[in-house]
């Protein structure tokens, strides 16, 4: 759901690139029962997914837009179900999710209105309760984030997007943001923790612990 045409650079980024934001299973253990539907949206090489049936978790499915991905994917964790899809309705039916995990996918997609559809996209499949998990990147503060968010504010229409050598386009998010996107969920929790970024880089990424509130959207 990028908004940008990136799929050359992430059906790269498939074989040549680490996506390592932890997840805390022991938490989600709690919130979850074994049998709980999982969505692992922008699954990418399936990291995530291994990990949850691993756990025992037994109905997990993972959605990514590049092909190359979904293919590595299917290979690594035959016992998950995965599916690529560049298009803005997701192949779930309405409140039909028990949880989503959205790990370093809103970095991947520099529109406002984008990240807004997809958010809108999973108040849909949610069931009532259902859980958001989002792990990604705020505004970073060290003089190499801040240099290039300032080089591009400009061109790519705000601050924190910025162009990767490669071309993809990315971007980190100001708390505010975060709240806002998130309004049409009940927060639970905000985790502030240490990682680093698919190309070794040291980063801060946060963890959004959010459940729907509302009746599912039928039809959105």
């Amino acid at each position: 759901m990028e908004a940008q045409n990136d799929s050359h650079f992430w059906n790269h980024a498939a074989g040549t690139k680490q996506f390592s934001h932890p997840l805390d299973h022991a938490r989600l253990t709690r919130a979850l029962a074994r049998d709980a539907v999982i969505l692992d949206y922008g699954c990418g090489q399936g990291r995530l997914s291994r990990e949850l049936i691993d756990r025992g978790f037994v109905n997990v499915l993972g959605i990514d837009s590049s092909a190359e991905m979904i293919r590595i994917a299917s290979e690594l964790v035959p016992e998950a179900g995965f599916h690529a899809t560049a298009g803005e309705r997701l192949p779930c039916g309405d409140a039909s999710i028990d949880a989503v995990l959205l790990f370093a996918v809103l970095t991947c997609i520099a529109s406002d209105d984008a990240q807004k559809k997809l958010l809108r996209e999973f108040q849909r499949v949610l069931r009532p309760g259902g859980l958001l998990l989002v792990s990604d990147y705020p505004l970073q503060t060290d003089e190499r984030n801040l240099a290039r968010y300032e080089q591009f504010a400009q061109e790519l229409g705000g601050y924190g997007r910025f162009r990767l050598p490669e071309g993809a386009v990315l971007r980190h998010h100001s708390r505010a943001w975060f709240d806002e996107l998130l309004e049409g969920f009940r927060m639970e929790d905000a985790v502030e923790l240490d990682a680093k970024t698919m190309n070794g880089n040291p980063a801060r990424i946060i963890q959004l612990w959010a459940r729907t509130t509302e009746s599912p959207r039928v039809g959105g």
